[in-house]
């Protein structure tokens, strides 16, 4: 290969030689024309340039690839040791450092500044979510959550609502719990389990006056219908966007359910018919005991997406007031200055946190 290379180089040197000087040969020629005013002509000797100019740098692609065929040669003996290594890291794989991860879930993302995973805790059934916000790190007192219920294209909605609610002094940074599978009404989900494994793997709060429920669209009523059951096991639900006709046959007084259901029904301005299914929900839960329940419809903005945005501000705003008593009892003064903002109870806290 290096003996072609070479004898490649070796035309290539006398063709540049005799090219060029053909060229500069008829651009004298031409010159000498002008003497006599006769028109120059100097596509000939642009013609033996250009090739000239190929020549040459034939001869310098024939130098490196001369050059470089020692290297070649070289790296070529050395080919196997790279295949001997990578079968022994692939032989200890356990070798791998776990201390970012926990068995069942794995980090998939970073969404609104925070910490996503997806998988499966122990002792609860069905895979989830669990969202860590940008506060979690560095927090001295573990955080409350909100067991969220809504559909996966409107999880990021969610996700930054509470992110821009905490940030702004709205409402308490949040963990947010979201199962994967489509929610069911008549399906109570497994509260204490899911705080008992939940608190085992994070910060967080493991008591149920430090969980809350959130439901957005087609997940509203199961949270609604989760508070209104067992109201013992969550400290309030918010309701966005939801319609409720699948609980107005709940308009029967459950005495059997200790507690207060705190609710809040938010929708959007322009969302006539979700404000009709709320009112037809508060009509029907007019006589049922021990129900706290609060409706608003202010939220506004220039398409659904924006507004459902504001519609999660709103309910972080609402839960946070709900959550604030029992949150401050066990909190550490870190946590104190978050609050100062959170509208106090006599006033309608979603009017007030939602746009």
């Amino acid at each position: 290969m290096i003996l072609w290379w070479a004898g490649f180089a070796l035309f290539g040197v006398v063709t540049a030689v005799w090219a060029g000087g053909s060229a500069l040969a008829s651009w004298r020629e031409q010159r000498a024309g002008l003497v006599y005013e006769l028109t120059p002509r100097y596509r000939g000797a642009a013609l033996r340039g250009a090739a000239a100019v190929a020549a040459v740098g034939c001869v310098c692609a024939s130098g490196v690839a001369v050059g470089l065929s020692p290297q070649q040669q070289r790296a070529g003996a050395h080919a196997e040791p790279p295949p001997a290594r990578s079968a022994r890291a692939s032989a200890a794989p356990t070798r791998t450092s776990p201390a970012h991860t926990s068995p069942g879930l794995l980090t998939v993302g970073h969404p609104s500044g925070g910490q996503l995973l997806e998988g499966t805790l122990p002792g609860v059934p069905g895979r989830l979510r669990v969202w860590l916000p940008k506060q979690y790190l560095g927090r001295t007192a573990p955080l409350q959550v909100l067991l969220v219920r809504a559909d996966a294209a409107e999880l990021g909605s969610v996700l930054d609502g509470l992110q821009s609610a905490a940030e702004l002094g709205r409402a308490n940074p949040f963990v947010a719990v979201v199962p994967i599978a489509r929610c069911d009404p008549a399906a109570y989900p497994p509260a204490a389990a899911l705080r008992r494994a939940l608190a085992a793997r994070f910060h967080v709060r493991k008591d149920a006056q430090g969980w809350a429920l959130l439901g957005l669209g087609a997940g509203a009523p199961c949270a609604v219908a989760a508070e209104l059951a067992h109201p013992a096991d969550f400290t309030a639900a918010a309701g966005l966007s939801g319609h409720y006709e699948a609980l107005v046959p709940l308009r029967a007084p459950n005495t059997g359910a200790p507690g207060t259901a705190h609710l809040l029904l938010a929708d959007a301005f322009s969302d006539t018919a979700g404000q009709q299914s709320a009112a037809r929900l508060r009509t029907a839960l007019a006589t049922r005991p021990r129900t706290d329940l609060r409706t608003v419809a202010t939220a506004q903005d220039f398409s659904p997406e924006r507004q459902r945005f504001r519609l999660v501000r709103q309910g972080a705003g609402y839960l946070t007031e709900l959550l604030a008593g029992p949150a401050a009892a066990q909190s550490s003064p870190a946590q104190s200055p978050a609050r100062p903002s959170v509208p106090p109870p006599a006033q309608p806290s979603a009017r007030a946190s939602g746009q």
